[in-house]
């Protein structure tokens, strides 16, 4: 809330500030009256060096001038210029035009102008179009001086500031500020905490050379007032949002406790069914081994039991390697061994489930040399996309393509099925998901298998993506695979 002031004492003091300023205007005329009065009376003992000199004396002068009413009774016209900075062009005042000299560089002036030039006279030339002149005149003649008011100005600045303050500090009240502002609106004195914005109250203090003003900010007094109601309804409203605050992290802490729970359960299980799995496993060998050639389709069942038994050990490999994801040290466990070896081991796990679905298998690129890779990552990987394979392709060729450059491993694996569209390309990466039943239909999964594949390549310093293709789909993953020192090459499997 703004407090309003007195401001009577405010206008007492203004008008002392425009009362000694009109003081120094009379003084500072009183001092042109007597440069004016040289050489009006005897103009044939004018000494234009001693002009030079008075006029120096007297801040603004720029230029000192005796001109005739009549010219053929007194000519030429004297000219003394004592702002030597600006050399031959400063302006001269003259009664009549002089022929050769260029219009701009003259001042036209008039008997109504300078009434006094036919006897006494003295005053001031302000007008527009023309510069501040001050004169006396004299029968037949006047002499005329051009002022610079800038300079004026500037002279007088110190002596209104210190006479500003003076005068703003008794009235400063607590809070309250006060500035003198000059004719370009600069703030020459200031008294009080510097303020922003419009000021509350104004006062001129003019003079010939300029208006200056007194300006103040009454002081601001900040009122809180609190409405009960809204009060509270406020405090209702802050206690309502803590309960629910309270709630929901119980809430939260609840499901995550059970989500760790189902986790580790998961977990657990996956854990547990390894042990019967591999046992089955084992048996099945066995029994494959005793019955030799006796029954073809005991074997070929048997053959159908073992490839669910490995279907099962992937898909519980996916499970365990999922739920260890952000425990696992993200790190490569690398071993020197040959791409080609691990390829060859994968696609004999496929190989009776292929045969039996018409696929066929060709591999391309020579990947034989030793390497430190992530075998078991590697070999996940490629068991990942090749289950991908077999799930949702209904036949033909099957293509595995690997190269080694530059220490990095690409293999590409490519299908002949229905494809992904390329706006899928990145939703197929993420847990859980499946794409539209047209190519899951009579399809069984988690939707783990891209996504931990990924993670897998990622995690040992690779990718893995859907690559461009023609027909069907093309996935592409590398994996660092720098070349194993002292090992021989591995012919492919």
């Amino acid at each position: 809330m703004r407090m309003a002031r007195d401001r009577g004492p405010m206008r007492i003091a203004a008008d002392k500030m425009e009362q000694e300023l009109a003081r120094l205007d009379q003084l500072y005329e009183n001092d042109l009256r007597q440069l004016t009065a040289i050489g009006l009376d005897d103009p044939a003992d004018i000494d234009q060096h001693s002009v030079w000199e008075r006029c120096q004396r007297i801040d603004g002068v720029s230029q000192w001038s005796l001109i005739w009413n009549v010219p053929s009774l007194m000519s030429p016209d004297i000219h003394v210029p004592i702002d030597l900075r600006l050399g031959n062009q400063m302006p001269e005042p003259a009664f009549q035009a002089v022929i050769g000299r260029p219009s701009y560089l003259q001042v036209l002036l008039s008997t109504q102008e300078i009434p006094g030039s036919g006897g006494a006279g003295s005053g001031w030339i302000d007008e527009p179009g023309k510069p501040l002149l001050y004169w006396q005149s004299r029968p037949g003649g006047a002499a005329v001086l051009l002022i610079d008011p800038d300079t004026v100005r500037a002279s007088l600045e110190p002596w209104i500031k210190e006479r500003a303050v003076g005068v703003m500090q008794p009235l400063e009240a607590k809070h309250a500020s006060f500035a003198l502002v000059g004719p370009d609106d600069r703030r020459v004195a200031a008294v009080g905490a510097m303020q922003v914005g419009e000021p509350d109250f104004i006062l001129p203090v003019k003079s010939r050379f300029g208006s200056w003003q007194l300006a103040a900010w009454d002081p601001v007094v900040t009122q809180v007032r609190y409405d009960a109601p809204t009060q509270a309804a406020a405090a209702a409203l802050a206690v309502l949002v803590a309960l629910l605050g309270v709630l929901g992290f119980i809430q939260q802490r609840r499901m995550l406790a059970l989500a760790a729970q189902r986790v580790s359960f998961v977990n657990r299980v996956s854990h547990e069914l390894r042990t019967p799995l591999t046992n089955i496993m084992l048996n099945l060998d066995l029994a494959a081994e005793g019955m030799g050639d006796e029954s073809t389709e005991s074997a070929r069942r048997l053959g159908l039991v073992r490839e669910e038994a490995q279907r099962l050990g992937r898909l519980i490999e996916n499970v365990l390697t999922f739920s260890r994801k952000k425990e696992r040290r993200r790190g490569r466990e690398a071993r020197a061994c040959a791409p080609s070896s691990i390829i060859g081991a994968v696609v004999e796990q496929f190989a009776a489930s292929f045969a039996r679905r018409g696929f066929t298998v060709r591999r391309t690129g020579e990947a034989s040399s030793a390497c430190l890779i992530d075998a078991d990552a590697f070999a996940q990987i490629l068991a990942n996309l090749l289950s991908n394979v077999e799930k949702y392709v209904p036949g033909g060729v099957v293509e595995i393509a690997a190269a080694m450059e530059q220490g990095m491993l690409t293999v590409t694996v490519s299908d002949q099925g229905p494809g992904i569209a390329p706006g899928e390309a990145e939703r197929i990466f993420r847990p859980f998901e499946r794409l539209d039943s047209r190519i899951n239909e009579g399809a069984t999964g988690t939707g783990l298998g891209l996504a931990i594949a990924r993670d897998l390549a990622e995690s040992a310093g690779g990718s893995l993506t859907l690559a461009p293709s023609a027909r069907g789909a093309s996935f592409r993953f590398t994996m660092p695979a720098p070349p194993a020192p002292g090992m021989e090459v591995i012919s492919a499997a």
